[in-house]
């Protein structure tokens, strides 16, 4: 029952280092420093200014340098970390498989560094005594108070966790000492609590407050120090919500300085609850509200004394310093700048030592008992563990009494009881936490691995080159499985041959017979994912020593000249080894180009839309050049195409106008092994790939941009849709989304396998969905965003059946996991029986529907090993758009 010492650490120099915040553009750095931060005065902040201490941009500005987007502001500090107890930190419960650890924080130092604490915080003290590389915090207690912290050491542990603190899962108990005789029974305290001053932390109870509520239950009263101890057991998370509910009850803690100032006692309550909330406040830190500004000024004059700083004496040493080095007085707004009050008595500047070094007045250590206050957090628990500390000295019924063994065990109560679900007693509607399960739910097909119910139709032009069909890239896999589906079966049994496809290439190659088919139902618009359909005239692996170079070249061109270099620079080396690998690669291609071109004009001839007409097309994907243009690679090739139709009937023009479209494609991958793990650039350069030429059917060629733009959406649709999962026997449905072509291609897809979609979205009536969510507007703030996902994935969840999946499209795949997890929480904390729950969105074949033997196994092998890179989802369109897959499972276990 001793009172704790002093646990003390050497000065030492330290760097703050950081980016200027938002809220500091525009501000002189004096003004930032001496609001922002106040360890010292304004006139100790310019004279470290002038003398380097504080930098911009590792140089040396003067105090009214207006701080600017991107600055990189360090201050050196000699840090005087102030002391703490010697009270250990006690370590409850430790398991290393589980990643956690739970130990007893003493009062009187932070959780993590703050201010000038940086050695003595529990992180690092409890990393040095555990010896521990990482640990990781879900809830925080104030410096002042001591109790139980619930730590993780694995970052999968503390997610876990804080998911369970998030949800409000985690339930709580705290004993505290306040003054005066607390009322019998339970008290039910619900005043709502307002932050009115970022800088000393100070909250009040005010009308315009957050939700708050915490119930309080007497454990004992000593009639000697007319003091009760309480059992406190708060239901929201809010910053010294125990404090202020017990102050506002009128039993504040004993020795809090903060909430049992002499200032409350003079305080109107009516005229504090005209306080503004924080973000009405003026830069300089006032409130304007004159009880909250008197409770400051008490408030910072007495902190400012019991943590020995001596803000007075800082004041007079620097500004004498400062008129005797010539630097000129700054006006800074606010009480911070304000000249420091003198403290009271007749202590003189010379009865106080200061350092050599950094000059700080050095003053008596704070006493250990005005290090911590009697507040205490003694349980935590949820129905999966419960972790319980026993009461502190202060506590006990014999506090005051020196040689006296108390009795340190925590009586029982229903406040604190742990149960598991509802809790009846208190009607608190949470109780404890449920258990989360982990469900295995049967995978349902594809649309895409169902049959076709429509016919192919006959083709009617066989002598043809291989075809290349253009499709949505990232959706490869499920493009050549749609393919594949509308041929006619009897193919598969008269031909070995298989189709070629590569991940992210944009690419399927349908060699023959297979081409002829594909060909026909692309012109009878009965083959949605093909966005374009080409016949092959060459193709060829690009070399990679090309490749490298060309990337090479591209970023010391960069690094050189900046962006734009290439407008006036003439082509590199490795740029002319290009086109003549180009040139090379078209003129071993005659035979392919003659064929190619009869069977354009016998196709062109049969449809009676014969032109003459030609134009070039490239498309470089993701390939970076150091000066060479999609444009100058155009010109360059319609040289070599203007030579092969050496005739006067042939005559360019636009895209929009040309019969004839010859294209160059790089499609990155195919036709090569490359790794997944860093996207469409594995190499951190120029991913590997083939470089096709080709020339487009003349049916159903899409010219203008609006026309390209409609086929690539339903292009899109098409190949989402394919990948929606549905059960056998039943109507799959659609959702409505936010892209219309999204519903018109799922409904599409669903004709095309005999079932049909519906509009009905109540409860619990869709057996699958395809959604996308919204784009982020430049004007909608993200915290928007997050709440219509959340509100999106609401009506996801009301609206699909138990066991049902669906397809959700997003441009912000983080975005969508936090709403996942925001929309799990409040299922766990309503105790709802289902929740969305994000599923890998892998291909798994069932026995009866085996992988077909002729598409590509690798396009498979590639997206799976993709899922598993990217935590579950896929991504396409350039790596800009991702799509993930969600079941409505089970939350918690039966019982």
């Amino acid at each position: 029952m001793a009172a704790p010492g002093l646990r003390r650490l050497p000065p030492y120099w330290y760097e703050y280092k950081t980016r200027a915040k938002t809220r500091w553009y525009g501000r002189q750095i004096l003004e930032v420093f001496t609001t922002e931060f106040r360890d010292r005065t304004k006139e100790y902040y310019i004279w470290a200014i002038h003398h380097g201490l504080c930098t911009v941009n590792g140089e040396r500005v003067s105090p009214t340098y207006c701080i600017q987007n991107s600055d990189f502001i360090v201050n050196k500090v000699h840090r005087h970390e102030p002391s703490v107890t010697n009270a250990p930190v006690r370590i409850l419960y430790r398991n290393d498989d589980e990643g956690r650890i739970v130990v007893v924080k003493p009062g009187s130092i932070p959780v993590h560094a703050t201010g000038r604490y940086h050695h003595h915080t529990l992180v690092e003290m409890v990393k040095e005594q555990a010896h521990l590389p990482h640990l990781f915090t879900s809830n925080r207690l104030d410096r002042l108070t001591s109790g139980i912290m619930v730590c993780s050491t694995t970052k999968e542990a503390a997610c876990e966790l804080g998911n369970d603190f998030n949800a409000g899962l985690v339930n709580k108990a705290y004993v505290c000492r306040v003054v005066g005789r607390f009322p019998d029974g339970i008290v039910d305290c619900r005043e709502p609590i307002l932050s009115v001053d970022r800088q000393s932390g100070l909250n009040i109870v005010h009308p315009k407050g957050k939700e708050c509520r915490t119930l309080f239950q007497r454990l004992s009263y000593d009639a000697a120090t007319d003091s009760s101890v309480l059992l406190c057991r708060p239901i929201t998370g809010r910053t010294h919500q125990i404090r202020v509910h017990a102050q506002w009850l009128g039993h504040a803690i004993s020795n809090d300085p903060l909430y049992n100032h002499p200032v409350w006692n003079t305080v109107d309550r009516d005229v504090l609850a005209t306080a503004q909330p924080r973000h009405y406040e003026r830069v300089g830190g006032e409130s304007g509200n004159v009880e909250v500004e008197r409770v400051l000024a008490a408030l910072k004059g007495t902190r400012d004394d019991t943590e020995g700083w001596a803000r007075w004496r800082d004041y007079v040493h620097f500004g004498e310093l400062n008129k005797q080095l010539g630097y000129e007085d700054i006006y800074v707004p606010g009480p911070n700048g304000e000249p420091a009050p003198a403290p009271p008595g007749p202590l003189a500047m010379n009865e106080t030592e200061t350092c050599d070094v950094c000059h700080i007045p050095l003053l008596p250590e704070s006493k250990p008992e005005e290090l911590y206050i009697y507040l205490h957090a003694i349980k935590y628990w949820t129905d999966a563990w419960v972790f319980q500390d026993e009461l502190p000295w202060w506590a006990s019924e014999q506090w005051q009494q020196l040689d006296a063994q108390p009795d340190l065990t925590l009586p029982d109560s229903a406040l604190i009881a742990h149960h598991a679900g509802e809790d009846d007693v208190l009607g608190l509607g949470k109780g404890g936490a449920q258990r989360r399960v982990q469900t295995e739910l049967t995978m349902r097909k594809r649309i895409g691995d169902y049959a076709v119910v429509t016919s192919s139709p006959t083709p009617t032009l066989t002598e043809m080159p291989p075809l290349l069909l253009e499709v949505p890239r990232g959706l490869e896999d499920a493009a050549q499985r749609e393919i594949l589906r509308r041929l006619p079966s009897t193919l598969a049994a008269t031909s070995n041959a298989t189709l070629e496809s590569a991940l992210h290439s944009g690419m399927v190659c349908v060699p023959a017979p297979y081409h002829a088919w594909a060909l026909a139902s692309y012109d009878a618009a009965s083959l949605p994912v093909a966005i374009a359909a080409y016949w092959r005239v060459s193709q060829a692996v690009l070399p990679r020593s090309i490749l490298d170079a060309l990337f090479i070249e591209r970023v010391q061109a960069l690094g050189m000249h900046g962006p734009g270099h290439e407008l006036a620079s003439p082509l590199t080396q490795s740029e002319q080894e290009l086109l003549s690998f180009v040139d090379a690669v078209w003129s071993a291609s005659e035979a392919e180009r003659t064929q190619a071109l009869a069977a354009w004009q016998a196709q062109a001839q049969a449809e009676s839309t014969i032109g003459r007409r030609w134009c070039v097309s490239v498309d470089r994907s993701s390939y970076v050049f150091p000066t060479l243009s999609s444009h100058l690679l155009e010109s360059h090739m319609q040289e070599l195409v203007a030579a092969w139709l050496d005739d006067a009937t042939w005559t360019w023009a636009p895209r929009t106008e040309a019969d004839l479209v010859i294209k160059w494609t790089l499609a990155p991958r195919f036709g090569v092994r490359e790794s997944l793990q860093s996207g469409p650039r594995a190499r951190q350069g120029n991913p590997s790939g083939t470089l096709f030429v080709q020339l487009q059917t003349p049916h159903r060629a899409p010219r203008t941009a609006e026309a390209l733009r409609l086929r690539l959406a339903q292009s899109r649709a098409a190949c989402l849709a394919s990948m929606v999962p549905i059960a056998q026997g039943t109507h799959a449905s659609a959702l409505a989304s936010v892209d219309a072509q999204l519903g018109l291609g799922l409904d599409a897809m669903l004709r095309s396998r005999g079932r049909e979609p519906t509009t009905d979205t109540s409860p619990t009536s869709l057996d699958a969905a395809l959604i996308e969510m919204p784009e982020k507007p430049r004007e909608m703030p993200h915290a928007h965003l997050f709440d219509h996902y959340v509100a999106a994935l609401q009506q996801l969840d009301s609206a699909l059946s138990v066991g049902a999946r669906a397809l959700i499209v997003t441009s912000e795949p983080r975005l969508l996991r936090r709403a996942l997890r925001e929309l799990e929480n409040q299922a766990r904390r309503h105790h709802k029986p289902e929740t969305l729950r994000l599923e890998p969105l892998v291909r798994e074949q069932e026995a009866d529907d085996a992988m077909l033997p002729m598409e590509d196994a690798s396009t498979i092998t590639d997206a799976n090993e993709e899922v598993t890179l990217r935590e579950g989802l896929r991504s396409f369109s350039y790596h800009h758009s991702y799509v993930a897959q969600v079941v409505l499972a089970p939350l918690f276990a039966r019982t």
